[in-house]
């Protein structure tokens, strides 16, 4: 009996302090959750003046156009007043002039969907970016003769063991519309890029020799149109 005591006593005792722990957590004053600080200034919305643009058709000059610009308009949400630096990337294309508004100039981008993206800094970093898509497409009604474009790859140079090499293929000229793009290298494995135009090869550490990669293009080109290309690279230690 006097065993079950002194074993009851003892879970007794371990048992105030957690109590009391409880109690005074209890008691503690519970401060409100911070409230996110907003930003000083935000992008509301970016708008173009044109979601589509058509390509012009020698033999049909009564569909699409040869101006390939497009007006892009930073809507921003300024309360402080602040002075505010823009910046714009684009997925193809170009952007000619600076500010809340400038123009996407798209001549000679082929065919696809391109965006821009928007961003803003007031001082005390970037704000939200924001982005607008504008498609490309061809005349429905466009007989054009068959024209193949130039193609090759560019990069390569010297690279070392166990690095990263980029591999891009240049494409221009020709009527092709939609272009499929396959990779292969000689050593090494692709770790970004297969099926467009750029790929990243991760080197094996320790490889020696020449990395070469090959690009082989499909799409509606004409029989006679080159469809292959390579550029190699040199591993060093």
């Amino acid at each position: 009996m006097n065993k079950i005591l002194l074993v009851f006593l003892t879970g007794i005792c371990a048992l105030v302090p957690l109590l009391s722990a409880a109690a005074t957590e209890a008691r503690r004053p519970r401060l409100p959750a911070p409230t996110p600080t907003p930003a000083a200034a935000r992008i509301v919305n970016v708008e173009t003046d044109q979601n589509e643009l058509i390509l012009f058709c020698p033999t049909n000059p009564d569909c699409g156009s040869d101006k390939f610009s497009v007006e892009v308009k930073t809507i921003v949400d300024n309360p402080k007043k602040l002075p505010l630096l823009y910046s714009y990337t684009v997925s193809g294309g170009r952007i000619v002039g600076q500010g809340e508004k400038v123009f996407w100039n798209l001549e000679g981008v082929r065919p696809g969907e391109y965006t821009v993206t928007a961003a803003i800094d007031y001082g005390d970093g970037y704000g939200e970016t924001v982005s607008r898509n504008v498609r490309i497409r061809q005349c429905p009604v466009c007989d054009l003769p068959c024209s193949c474009p130039t193609l090759a790859v560019s990069g390569g140079g010297r690279t070392k063991a166990g690095a990263a090499v980029r591999f891009r293929a240049e494409v221009s000229g020709g009527t092709i519309t939609e272009i499929k793009y396959n990779w292969t290298v000689s050593q090494g494995a692709i770790v970004v890029g297969q099926g467009t135009a750029e790929i990243t090869v991760k080197t094996k550490p320790g490889a020696t020799g020449t990395l070469t990669a090959t690009v082989e293009i499909a799409g509606d080109l004409c029989e006679q149109c080159r469809r292959r290309a390579s550029e190699t690279a040199e591993i060093v230690k």
